[in-house]
């Protein structure tokens, strides 16, 4: 799977649709919103998503629960989900299943550019904007903290695209996952 992370404002949404267009891959349905917020049940929708990577096809997501849970719960609620709590025995497990399978973009324009996009979008939830700064360096410090044998880089939109972190690099990662993916040659 493909996994676009980062703050609010950060530019997946955008760097989504340039994705699927991009690699013919399609967009997974979102585990939750600004506006709306998450699905009902959470963990569980996280739980069922990660154990049926085996036999779904690639996908790009709009963020994942698995890693945005752990930087949104505490920042902006004070806590993580039900079932996020790093003592259970499954959170490890599908954080492993993860980094070994997936290719994580962490979508990171500067703090300021951050800034600007989420005081500017209109239905932001609660906390978002208070927070950002910590939502921001809390993603820029999963670029430092993520094991060396896991699929990760950074994308900043603002960068020129053929720029280290511009959109060819990020096309090309995506491009390099997709056929790698199992072992399944997508045409």
């Amino acid at each position: 799977m493909i996994l676009l992370e980062g703050p609010d404002g950060g530019g997946k949404t955008t760097l989504l649709r340039r994705l699927c267009e991009d690699t013919g891959l399609p967009a997974h349905a979102r585990a939750s919103d600004s506006i709306e917020g998450p699905v009902k049940d959470l963990f569980g929708w996280t739980e069922k998503d990660i154990h049926s990577w085996d036999s779904q096809p690639l996908s790009i997501y709009d963020r994942h629960p698995l890693t945005s849970e752990h930087i949104y719960g505490p920042t902006v609620r004070g806590s993580v989900r039900p079932g996020f709590e790093m003592t259970n025995p499954a959170i490890a497990y599908m954080r492993r299943y993860m980094r070994r399978h997936a290719l994580v973009v962490i979508c990171l324009p500067s703090l300021d550019t951050v800034r600007e996009n989420v005081a500017g979008e209109i239905g932001q939830m609660d906390g978002v904007l208070e927070n950002i700064e910590h939502i921001w360096e809390c993603y820029r410090m999963m670029l430092h903290i993520w094991p060396l044998d896991s699929h990760i880089c950074r994308y900043d939109y603002q960068a020129p695209d053929e720029a280290e972190h511009g959109y060819h690099g990020i096309l090309a990662a995506a491009k390099h996952h997709k056929y790698s993916w199992r072992g399944v040659k997508y045409e």
